[in-house]
């Protein structure tokens, strides 16, 4: 899968964190396995996780105070409890604490594994959004590195369409239809202007050389990634 995700385990059970480690390690995971907070900690002065899978119940300091801990030192980090304690109260106190997904025991491995699976995707998706501008349609905001800005109702519209589009490639009438309006020739006079407007918006958030190219005859192509968020 992805060996530069790294999970950490902390379960003082061996036969089941060999379990979970071998499970895990079948799906290109590298995975470090610890019987408690000592192990860990000697784990991080060398090496580094993105995910910490902590049983709560630990000999010693347990996981909520794990958890706690490598939240506030690594406030990116991703945070997996596994505990026999199914109480609401225990759940919110496992998430106050910093989890991410709370899973009571017994968790098989498959379980286990969706749940990595889970938020490796949206891990992965978070730093997808941040290598690329980003497009967010409940807000209407372009957003690329440290810009910001927002986009009036058909530039939203019309930019989203083109992000969707076979090809990112809209033709006249397609994007015409998407604006609410005929397909006249003054009207495609009008759409010049505004592609125009668009691309200096899209300018304005570090997104260099026309990204949006006229297309002769047909319409306008999008030539850079913009992802929807």
């Amino acid at each position: 899968m992805d060996a530069s995700f790294r999970i950490a385990i902390v379960e003082d059970h061996k036969a089941l964190r060999e379990v979970f480690v071998d499970c895990l390690e079948a799906n290109g995971f590298e995975v470090f396995g610890a019987a408690c907070a000592e192990d860990l900690d000697d784990f991080f002065v060398r090496e580094h996780a993105d995910l910490l899978i902590l049983d709560i119940n630990l000999p010693g300091e347990d996981g909520l105070s794990i958890g706690k801990r490598y939240r506030n030192a690594y406030p990116a980090i991703s945070i997996i409890f596994l505990t026999v304690r199914s109480d609401a109260k225990d759940k919110i106190l496992g998430y106050e604490s910093g989890a991410d997904l709370y899973l009571p025991k017994p968790v098989s491995a498959e379980e286990l594994n969706a749940a990595v699976m889970s938020i490796y995707r949206r891990v992965k998706d978070s730093v997808n959004v941040k290598a690329h501008p980003a497009l967010h349609i409940q807000t209407r905001e372009l957003s690329h590195q440290r810009f910001t800005l927002s986009l009036a109702p058909q530039e939203s519209k019309v930019l989203k369409g083109l992000i969707e589009a076979l090809d990112n490639t809209l033709e006249y009438w397609q994007i015409l239809e998407l604006m609410d309006k005929e397909v006249t020739e003054t009207n495609k006079k009008s759409l010049a202007v505004f592609m125009y407007r668009l691309n200096k918006k899209l300018e304005e958030v570090d997104i260099k050389n026309s990204p949006i190219k006229s297309v002769w005859k047909t319409g306008y192509q999008l030539n850079v990634k913009i992802v929807i968020v």
